[in-house]
C-alpha cells in the first residue's frame, strides 16, 4: 500500500494527447506491428495527408518507403534523416518505444526542411523532447504497484491477495467487489504486474467519474465529425490504448445499459469500432472490473445485464472493508505515518490513545479515509506525536468510543446498539447479499428493515 494518490490513467492519457496535439513538430506514433495509433495536425500538414488516410493503418502501406517500421523491428533509433515526399522536404527523428526491455512501438518527429535549417541549433532539444515523450507514453499506460506494495496481516485480506495472485497467471476477466477505499485499483495493478501482460499497457477509467454521454467516446474513441466538438483527426479510445494489456473499469455498476451491451460485444468478438467509424479493429485486452455495488442484486433488479455480469465475473474477489481488518488498522496507520515522515522529513509517532480511537472507529471511507486522517494529523501536529486532538473531528465524533461516552436519548442509544449488533453479524457472515440475507434471517427481520436499521432511518 502507498500513501501517494494515484492519478487516473484515463485523465493522464487525455492530458498527454492534448500535449502531443499542441506540438509545433509533426508527431506519429505506431505500435509494434507498425500500425499508426496517433498523428498530430502538424504531421498531417507537412506530409499533406488526411487523418483517415493514415490512422489505424499499416505505416508501410500508406507511407511507402517509411523507415519507422525498420526502427521498430531493429530497436535502433535514427536522427536527422532527410526525406522527400513529392515537393515536400523534411527531416525526421525516429526512435523505438521500449518498456521493460520490450519494443512496444515507435515514434517519429518531423520538421519542414526550412524550419530545420532555421532551428538546427535546437536539434539536441528535440532529441530530449523525444525522450520525454517516450517517458510520458510509458507512464500513462503502466501499472505502478505490485502485490509487494500491499500492507496487511489480516487473514481474510491475505486470502484475497492469494486469489488475485492465482487469477493473475490466467487471462480470465476479474471482478473486484468491495466498498470504496478498500484498495481495488491497487489489487488490479498488482494483478496486471503479475501477469504475462505486465510489459503491455494498463489503462484505467472510473465509469462513475465520466459523464454518461462521454463514456462511450472515452472507451471506443471517435472519428473526426462523429459528433459536435470532435477533435480534428478523431481520437483513439481506451480500448485501443489497452490493446495487448489490461483495461481496468472502476465502478462498472455505474455504466449504462446501452454501453453495457457494447462492452459485452467487445468481450465476445474481441473487436472495437470507434464512434462514427465503419471499420472494426481487433483488440487483445484483459478486463478487470471493480465496483462498490452489489452487482448480483443489480442483476436481480434488472439494473445490470446478466450476460455481462457472468462475462466479467470469471474470477470474483471480494475485498473486506477496513473495519473487518482490525489487526491491519495500526499497521496501515504506522505505514502512512512513516510515508509522511519521509515526505515531510520529520518523524511522526502515533499515540496509544489514537490507536484505540482508530480501532473503535468504523472507517466508512476505509483505507483511503485512514490515509487522509494520517495526512491531516501530520499537517496539524506541532510536535512529533499524533494525539487525539490532531485527528479530523468526524473520527472523534463518530468513533464507537466517543458515541457511547457522549451519551444520548434512550432511543438514540437503542438505535446505535442495534446498528452495532448488525455490523458485528455482518463481519461474521459477510457484507454481501448472501451475508445480509443470513443476518436478516437471524434477526427475524426483512432485508429492507436491515438496511433501514443500518442507516438509522426507522422510528422506534
Amino acid at each position: 500500500m502507498t500513501a501517494k494518490n494515484i492519478l487516473d490513467a484515463a485523465s493522464l492519457a487525455k492530458w498527454s494527447i492534448d500535449i502531443f496535439d499542441s506540438l509545433n513538430e509533426g508527431l506519429l506514433i505506431a505500435d509494434k506491428d507498425g500500425i499508426v495509433q496517433y498523428v498530430n495536425d502538424q504531421y498531417l500538414r507537412i506530409i499533406g495527408k488526411k487523418a483517415d488516410e493514415i490512422l489505424f493503418r499499416k505505416l508501410a502501406e500508406v507511407r511507402p518507403g517509411a523507415i519507422l517500421p525498420t526502427v521498430i523491428k531493429t530497436g535502433q533509433g535514427m536522427n536527422g534523416v532527410y526525406r522527400t515526399d513529392g515537393k515536400v522536404e523534411y527531416i525526421v527523428d525516429m526512435s523505438p518505444i521500449i518498456v521493460a526491455g520490450e519494443i512496444i512501438g515507435g515514434v517519429s518527429i518531423i520538421r519542414d526542411i526550412t524550419e530545420v535549417q532555421k532551428l538546427s541549433a535546437e536539434l539536441s532539444r528535440a532529441q530530449n523532447r523525444l525522450r520525454d515523450l517516450q517517458g510520458t507514453v510509458k507512464e500513462i499506460l503502466s501499472a505502478r504497484y505490485t502485490f509487494d506494495d500491499l500492507v496487511y496481516n489480516n487473514a481474510e485480506f491475505r486470502a484475497c491477495v492469494t486469489l488475485a495472485e492465482r487469477a493473475a497467471v490466467s487471462d480470465a476477466n476479474i471482478l473486484l467487489q468491495g466498498e470504496s477505499g478498500t484498495g481495488k485499483e491497487l489489487i488490479a495493478q498488482g494483478i496486471h504486474n503479475a501477469s504475462a501482460r505486465k510489459h503491455r499497457p494498463f489503462v484505467a477509467i472510473n465509469c462513475a467519474a465520466v459523464p454518461v454521454n462521454l463514456l462511450e467516446s472515452e472507451l471506443f474513441g471517435y472519428t473526426e465529425g462523429a459528433f459536435t466538438g470532435t477533435k480534428k483527426g478523431g481520437k483513439p479510445g481506451l480500448l485501443h490504448l489497452a490493446d495487448g494489456g489490461t483495461l481496468f473499469l472502476d465502478e462498472i455498476g455505474d455504466m449504462g445499459n446501452d454501453l453495457q451491451a457494447k462492452l459485452l460485444r467487445v468481450l465476445q468478438e474481441k473487436r472495437v469500432r470507434r464512434v462514427g467509424e465503419l471499420e472494426e479493429k481487433e483488440v487483445d485486452i484483459r478486463i478487470i472490473c471493480a465496483t462498490h455495488q452489489d452487482l448480483e442484486l443489480m442483476v436481480e433488479k434488472k439494473n445490470f445485464r446478466e450476460d455481462l455480469y457472468y462475462r466479467i465475473n470469471v474470477f470474483q474477489i471480494n475485498l473486506p472493508p477496513l473495519r473487518r481488518r482490525q489487526e491491519d488498522i495500526p499497521l496501515l496507520a504506522h505505514h502512512f505515518a512513516d510515508s509522511r515522515s519521509s515526505a515531510q522529513k520529520k518523524v511522526f509517532k502515533i499515540s496509544a490513545e489514537v490507536e484505540k480511537i482508530f480501532l473503535a472507529y468504523d472507517w466508512p471511507g476505509n483505507i483511503r479515509e485512514l490515509r487522509n486522517a494520517i495526512e491531516f494529523a501530520c499537517n496539524v501536529v506541532t510536535g512529533d506525536e499524533i494525539l487525539p486532538e490532531h485527528l479530523p473531528r468526524r473520527i472523534l465524533a463518530q468513533s464507537d468510543l466517543d458515541r457511547f461516552l457522549a451519551g444520548g436519548t434512550l432511543a438514540q442509544r437503542v438505535k446505535e446498539f442495534e446498528r452495532q449488533n448488525i455490523l458485528q453479524l455482518l463481519r461474521i457472515h459477510g457484507d454481501n447479499t448472501a451475508g445480509k440475507k443470513k443476518v436478516a434471517a437471524i434477526l427475524g427481520i426483512s432485508i429492507a428493515s436491515l438496511y433501514r436499521r443500518l442507516q438509522g432511518t426507522y422510528h422506534l
